[in-house]
C-alpha cells in the first residue's frame, strides 16, 4: 500500500478536510494533541481536544492497522484476500468483524440495487484510478474488458454463511471494502476515544470525518464541504455537527483525465463505468460512519433523484448533494446547519 511520493502529496492535499476550531480557552489549551500516518490508500489525522494522552492516539492508530490487516485487498493474508483468492473455489472462514462489516455490506448492496457493490472489485482493478493507472498510463479500458469484469461482479453471489464463512460463487470475483472499511475504521476510533475518556475530537481517516463530542463549551463542530470545482480549502458551505460522522464522496477526488475527460473513481456497477449523473459531490450527515461510507458511494451513483426511494427507508440520514449545474440541495433536517460560503451556488432545501 504505498504509492510514489508525489501521490502522497496529491493525496494529502485533496482528502484532508479542514476543521474550524474555536474557543475562549488560552492558546496553548486550544491546541490538540495530533497525529497523521498514511494507512488504508490515504492520510489519516487524529486530533485529541480533551484528554490528550499519547497513548490513546497509539490505540487508535494500532486499531486501524488491526482492521487494514482483515480488510485490504492488497496485503495477500488480510481475509478479504483470501476470500478473493478463494473466489469459485471454496468458502472462508473470516473474523468476526469481517463478517460483520460484510453483512452490512450485502444490506446496503441489496436496499441500493448494487449501487453499493462490494464485489466490484474487477472493475475497480481494471480502472485502476485508485493508483494512477498501472505504469502511470492513463488508458480507458476496452468495451470488451469492461463487459468481462462486469460478469464478475454480482453481491447476489457473494455468500454469507454459518460459522463466519464467505464465499463468492464464480472464480474471478473479487471483493472490494474500500466503500465501507473507512467508515468501518472511523467508528471503531470514535468508541475507542470515547472508552478512554476522549469527549472531544476530530477523526479524519482520509476525508472521513467523525467529529467526536463537541467542541469547547458545548459548541459545534465546523466542517468544510469542499468546492469540487475550487482549489483544496475553498468551501461551498460549512456544516455544523455534533458527535457525528460526515463522508463525502465527489467526482473531483481521485480520478484521470484523457483526451479532455475526466474519469472519476466510483463506478457504476450497471454500467462498468465511472458514475455519471447530475452529482458532482455528495456528503452523508450520520451517527454510523459505516453506514455513511457505504451511502456516500451509493447515492452519488444513483443521483438525486433516484437516492429518494432509499432515504424513505432510512432514518437519522442527513445529506448535501452538490450538482455540476452548481445547485446544493441539503435535507431539510439541517437547513439550519449548513451555512453557504459560496454565492455561486443555489442553495435549495430537499423535499426529504
Amino acid at each position: 500500500m504505498r504509492y510514489k511520493n508525489k501521490v502522497i502529496l496529491i493525496l494529502i492535499s485533496i482528502l484532508l478536510v479542514s476543521v474550524f476550531l474555536g474557543g475562549c480557552k488560552k492558546e496553548e489549551d486550544k491546541e490538540p494533541l495530533s497525529k497523521t500516518d498514511f494507512m488504508m490508500d490515504t492520510v489519516m489525522t487524529i486530533k485529541l481536544y480533551d484528554e490528550k494522552n499519547e497513548e490513546i492516539l497509539d490505540k487508535a492508530f494500532q486499531r486501524i492497522k488491526e482492521i487494514e490487516g482483515k480488510m485490504s485487498t492488497t496485503i495477500e493474508d488480510s481475509d478479504v484476500s483470501k476470500i478473493n483468492k478463494n473466489a469459485g473455489k471454496t468458502p472462508v472462514k473470516v473474523d468476526d468483524e469481517v463478517y460483520k462489516v460484510l453483512v452490512r455490506a450485502k444490506y446496503f448492496a441489496e436496499l441500493t440495487d448494487g449501487a453499493y457493490e462490494p464485489t466490484i472489485g474487477p472493475l475497480v482493478d481494471l480502472w485502476d484510478i485508485r493508483n494512477e493507472g498501472k505504469n502511470n498510463k492513463h488508458d480507458i479500458p476496452s468495451k470488451e474488458d469492461i463487459e468481462k469484469a462486469l460478469n464478475k461482479v454480482d453481491y447476489k453471489k457473494l455468500e454469507l454463511l454459518e460459522d463466519n464463512k464467505v464465499f463468492l460463487k464464480e472464480e474471478g470475483m473479487r471483493l472490494d471494502l474500500g466503500g465501507i472499511a473507512k467508515g468501518y475504521a472511523a467508528d471503531e476510533i470514535k468508541r475507542i476515544l470515547k472508552e478512554n475518556g476522549v469527549n472531544s475530537a476530530i477523526v479524519d481517516l482520509g476525508g472521513n470525518i467523525y467529529a467526536v463530542g463537541s467542541k469547547a463549551q458545548d459548541e459545534y463542530w465546523k466542517i468544510g464541504i469542499q468546492n469540487p470545482k475550487g482549489q483544496r480549502g475553498s468551501y461551498a458551505g460549512i456544516m455544523e455537527v455534533k458527535d457525528s460522522s460526515v463522508v463525502t464522496s465527489g467526482d473531483y477526488e481521485r480520478y484521470v483525465e484523457v483526451d479532455g475527460k475526466k474519469y472519476h473513481h466510483i463506478i457504476d456497477s450497471k454500467t462498468g463505468y465511472p458514475s455519471d449523473n447530475e452529482l458532482s459531490a455528495i456528503s452523508i450527515i450520520a451517527k454510523s460512519s459505516t453506514d455513511s461510507d457505504a451511502l456516500s458511494t451509493a447515492l452519488f451513483v444513483l443521483g438525486r433523484e433516484k437516492s429518494e426511494e432509499v432515504l424513505k427507508k432510512l432514518e437519522g440520514i442527513e445529506l448535501i448533494y452538490i450538482t455540476k449545474s452548481d445547485n446544493i440541495y441539503i435535507s431539510p433536517g439541517i437547513k439550519d446547519k449548513f451555512n453557504l460560503k459560496n454565492d455561486n451556488f443555489d442553495l435549495k432545501v430537499n423535499k426529504y
